[in-house]
């Protein structure tokens, strides 16, 4: 039932992380598309355990999942049906390092594509480094959302799609585990999962 679903995730969680409200349940049911469905309860993790924590509950009770940017997206990859449970990546939204001699990063998904060039235009020994996928929503949009859209823009004619710069994923499956892909190599040996998953939308 919702209402044990919702009580085993507020246990887990903490109520200010998890929402049934319904201006929250009108607002996550549909992402910028013309699609709207329906949210049972959106949860606002603000790490990877807490999102283990989500997807392990979702399982035990049944329920599906379906995960979030910043809902700006326009094919309705983000729109939840059959009451399913929205897991909100917003709060993920910390860069954890920056090489900039090798020009990469490790960053939330929650992060948005704008700030993510902001905050490493002005760092030695490279200026002028920037994510160049450039959605026309890149001041709102998240690297996340990016990443499960496969999202492109203007700049892409120039840099390629967002999977020509994701060198590596760190993401959880439907069971809860935890897998890493993909490294700070740019044509790791064997198969590429990384390039499967950037936009899968899952």
């Amino acid at each position: 039932m919702k209402s044990d679903l919702v009580t085993s995730l507020r246990r887990a969680l903490g109520d200010d992380k998890v929402k049934t409200g319904r201006v929250e349940i009108g607002l996550y049911s549909h992402d910028a598309s013309n699609m709207v469905g329906s949210a049972g309860v959106v949860c606002f993790p603000d790490s990877t355990d807490e999102v283990v924590r989500i997807v392990r509950i979702c399982a035990e009770h049944g329920r599906a999942f379906v995960v979030r940017g910043a809902g700006t997206g326009l094919a309705g990859g983000a729109t939840p049906a059959d009451d399913a449970c929205v897991i909100s990546m917003i709060r993920m939204d910390s860069i954890e390092s920056v090489d900039t001699s090798n020009r990469t990063a490790w960053v939330g998904p929650g992060v948005l594509n704008l700030d993510l060039s902001r905050s490493v235009a002005g760092l030695e020994p490279h200026y002028g480094l920037h994510f160049a996928p450039d959605p026309s929503s890149q001041q709102s949009c998240t690297i996340g959302g990016n990443v499960g859209n496969n999202s492109g823009g203007p700049h892409t004619l120039k840099y390629g799609v967002t999977v020509n710069h994701v060198l590596g994923l760190e993401g959880v499956l439907a069971d809860g585990t935890i897998f890493r892909c993909g490294g700070p190599c740019e044509d790791p040996v064997g198969y590429d999962l990384t390039g499967t998953i950037v936009g899968s939308e899952g």
